[in-house]
């Protein structure tokens, strides 16, 4: 069940996409030899348990199959009963309830409808498989690949893997040269400082690793349901504040111990400071906003907010530094 996904639009599959309506049903007061001869010749595509409902075809819980299997034959299925299996609706997101079942080691996963009726489950295959893909695709896009590119065991895909690869490689040179543009509004600021030019890539770089950091958390956040966005907004920036103030004050002793100039170290000091809180603002609203568009939030995660953020940092740091200068 591979998912057709692209870099723009990646596939968000719902429960419903995945569950399957042939699972085996029985009532808690059948008898184990009525369940099983009821059970004989007939096909399902989830057989992991027996599930238990009552007679309007509400859930009541549900019976492994080894312990039905181990049962004597005029045993009630009630009394053996397991775990209760997670419970989801229909249009739950596929990917959030995979990972929750994996979380509880549980393979029971029953589909219900608004009145607890059973609708179906998902065979666990299918969440393995989903969890897969899923694990492919993030793994791919944060390298700036689409997830149309081959895979290990194709053979000579030279041309798919290009198709793959150079969208999100024109994106990163067309930010580049976008921040070139930005830096090329400071150019006397350069002239008149030029070892402000040796610490641009530290700047570029300090922010970037500080909003991947935001992103991969959130994007997992995300992955479990939903996310606050002011209270997201508001712990991310503080903590960006303060990583951003604890890397700026190092990075400006450094400075001092190696006799730079005082402006630079306090253009660099502050600089660190504000990128970072800016870091983990847009490293949080890029995939909020992506999510409520429907879009898929790992595509947050690489090259979009890499561009976003390069060009920040570079306005930022320059401003700053015509301002002190």
């Amino acid at each position: 069940m591979r998912r057709q996904a692209s870099l723009t639009a990646p596939v968000m599959l719902t429960v419903a996409e995945l569950m399957t309506p042939a699972v085996p049903k029985a009532s808690p007061n059948e008898t184990v030899a009525a369940a099983l001869s009821d059970l004989h010749d007939r096909r399902f595509d989830e057989a992991s348990h027996l599930y238990l409902v009552d007679g309007d075809d509400r859930l009541i819980g549900q019976v492994p199959i080894e312990a039905l299997l181990a049962a004597r034959p005029g045993d009630l299925l009630a009394t053996l009963q397991g775990d209760p299996p997670v419970e989801v609706r229909p249009q739950d997101r596929a990917e959030t309830v995979a990972l929750l079942a994996v979380e509880r080691h549980e393979a029971d996963v029953a589909v219900l409808d608004a009145q607890r009726r059973l609708l179906g489950a998902i065979p666990i295959g299918r969440l393995l498989a989903l969890l897969h893909d899923e694990h492919v695709d993030d793994l791919l896009r944060l390298a700036g690949v689409g997830a149309s590119h081959p895979a290990p065991t194709t053979g000579n895909g030279t041309l798919a893997a290009f198709r793959a690869r150079l969208p999100w490689l024109v994106v990163g040179l067309a930010g580049g040269m976008l921040a070139g543009s930005v830096a090329g509004l400071f150019e006397s600021s350069l002239q008149q400082e030029i070892t402000l030019a040796f610490f641009l890539p530290l700047v570029v770089y300090m922010a970037d690793a500080v909003g991947t950091q935001t992103e991969t958390v959130l994007v997992r956040s995300l992955a479990y349901g939903r996310v606050a966005l002011t209270g997201q907004l508001l712990r991310e920036g503080a903590l960006g504040l303060l990583i951003g103030l604890s890397v700026g004050l190092l990075a400006g002793a450094a400075l001092l111990f190696w006799n730079r100039p005082m402006p630079v170290v306090m253009v660099i000091t502050l600089t660190l400071a504000v990128t970072s809180l800016v870091a983990t603002l847009v490293a949080s609203l890029l995939p909020w906003a992506l999510t409520r568009l429907g879009t898929d939030p790992a595509l947050a995660s690489g090259p979009i907010a890499t561009v976003l953020q390069d060009i920040l940092s570079v306005a930022i740091y320059l401003s700053i530094a015509t301002a002190i200068l």
